[in-house]
């Protein structure tokens, strides 16, 4: 696919700012340390700028690259043993300047470009492995239609049942609580691995500018060091969107940042059809089993809702 006029715009400053970056007077104490030498000769300006590919599609200013650039450049400087870490990490093998400044641009495309196809797959898995995800996202996707129908089919139902659907609720604070506590209670996460942990950390750090971490904190996340759990409870809830659609493509911002609502209707809903109250066929509608409710269907009450 031949690439937008706008990405080779931003592609062309992105590879200017790496530049200049890498060109930027050094401090006193970066000028006499050996160890940050050696990682400005291997950082250079096309490592900097594959590591800036990461948010390049993403629609986050290329200033904000720029920043992030400088940062990473300066804390790779102020640690060069973890420079050698991260290396060791990629698969550069090689022990000498050159090779490894041939290789550095290609290894961390190949990183985050896995990282990213990681994301999608632990998404595909996790949606078959725990119905409950299916169903909210199914739920989400014909939001406020879904719940405008369940709200009127509660006035359909024996009082016995409508008081046992209007106890269940949710108590998560965020939809990265509540995935922790799903992911806890069906064992369903695969582990990332060093690497996927890593580019996927430096996917979110490039992308989510609203927060920033500690030199610590950065080394930590480059080096794979932050389990998927981890790295969902570091993101505010605004920033959840951005990694969520990496992981279920076309996801709803109600299902981000108005979580309480859909959570609360897949757990009724999820409750309803475990007592074969409700038909669900995953991706196409919910149908209501009057027969086993011993309910007369309403005149004019849809039976089903399309999802």
């Amino acid at each position: 696919m031949k690439p937008s006029a706008t990405r080779v715009a931003r592609r062309w400053v992105l590879k200017k700012t790496a530049q200049r970056v890498v060109s930027a007077p050094l401090s006193r104490r970066a000028r006499r340390s050996k160890g940050a030498a050696q990682v400005r000769r291997e950082l250079t300006a096309e490592a900097l700028e594959a590591f800036g590919e990461a948010a390049l599609d993403s629609g986050v200013k290329v200033a904000s690259i720029g920043s992030k650039l400088k940062e990473l450049w300066e804390v790779f400087q102020s640690a060069p043993q973890k420079w050698e870490e991260f290396k060791k990490m990629l698969g550069i093998r090689t022990s000498g300047t050159i090779g490894a400044m041939r290789e550095l641009p290609r290894k961390i495309r190949e990183m985050i470009s896995k990282s990213r196809k990681a994301l999608f797959e632990l998404g595909s898995h996790l949606r078959e492995k725990i119905p409950l995800l299916k169903l909210y996202l199914d739920v989400g996707v014909k939001l406020p239609s879904v719940g405008d129908w369940l709200q009127e089919l509660l006035g359909f139902l024996p009082a016995p049942i409508q008081k046992a659907v209007q106890t269940i609720s949710s108590k998560v604070r965020s939809l990265a609580e509540w995935i922790d506590e799903l992911l806890k209670k069906h064992r369903a996460l695969k582990p990332l691995g060093i690497l996927l942990s890593a580019g996927i950390f430096t996917i979110i750090w490039f992308n989510v500018v609203e927060i920033s971490w500690d030199l610590p904190e950065i080394l930590r996340g480059f080096l794979g060091g932050y389990s998927f759990v981890e790295l969902l409870h570091s993101l505010p809830e605004s920033a959840l969107g951005f990694l969520l659609n990496l992981m279920f493509p076309g996801i709803p911002g109600s299902l981000v940042l108005k979580t309480l609502f859909p959570i609360t209707i897949a757990l009724r809903l999820a409750w309803l059809i475990h007592k074969d109250y409700v038909e669900w066929v995953p991706g196409r509608e919910f149908k209501v089993r009057w027969d086993k409710l011993g309910v007369q269907p309403p005149a004019r009450f849809p039976s089903s809702v399309k999802v």
